[in-house]
C-alpha cells in the first residue's frame, strides 16, 4: 500500500521529466550538432558570423552536457536557437544548409515548448 501511494505521488508532481522526453532531447541535441558540424569549414564566415556559430556549438555543447546529467537549462537553449536562427541568415549558406539549420530550429523550439520545465 505504502509504495502504491508513493508510485502515485510521483506521477502527480508536475516537472517530472520521463525518459522519453530525455531521449528525444538528446536525437534534437545530437542532431542539430552534427548539422552544424557540416557547415563548419564553409567559407561564407565572416567574423561576426561565425562567433554566432562559435556560441551555438558551445552552447550545444554545454546542453548536451546538461542532458548527461538529467538537467536541461531553458536560458541555454533558448540562445542556442537565437544563434542558428542568425546563422540561418547568413547570406552565403547554400539552401540546403540553410533548410536543415531550419528545421533544427523548429525541432529545437518544439523541444522547449514540450518541456515540463521546473
Amino acid at each position: 500500500m505504502r509504495t502504491l501511494l508513493l508510485a502515485s505521488l510521483c506521477f502527480a508532481i508536475p516537472g517530472l521529466v520521463s525518459a522519453q522526453d530525455w531521449d528525444r532531447a538528446h536525437r534534437v541535441i545530437g542532431k542539430t550538432q552534427e548539422d552544424l558540424h557540416r557547415i563548419e569549414h564553409h567559407d561564407v564566415w565572416a567574423a561576426p558570423d561565425r562567433g554566432h556559430y562559435d556560441a551555438a556549438e558551445r552552447n550545444l555543447s554545454d546542453v548536451r552536457h546538461d542532458l548527461d546529467e538529467n538537467r536541461l537549462d531553458r536560458g541555454r537553449l533558448e540562445a542556442t536557437i537565437g544563434e542558428i536562427e542568425h546563422i540561418t541568415h547568413v547570406d552565403g549558406l547554400d539552401r540546403h544548409a540553410r533548410e536543415v539549420l531550419m528545421e533544427d530550429v523548429r525541432e529545437l523550439r518544439r523541444l522547449r515548448d514540450a518541456w515540463r520545465w521546473r
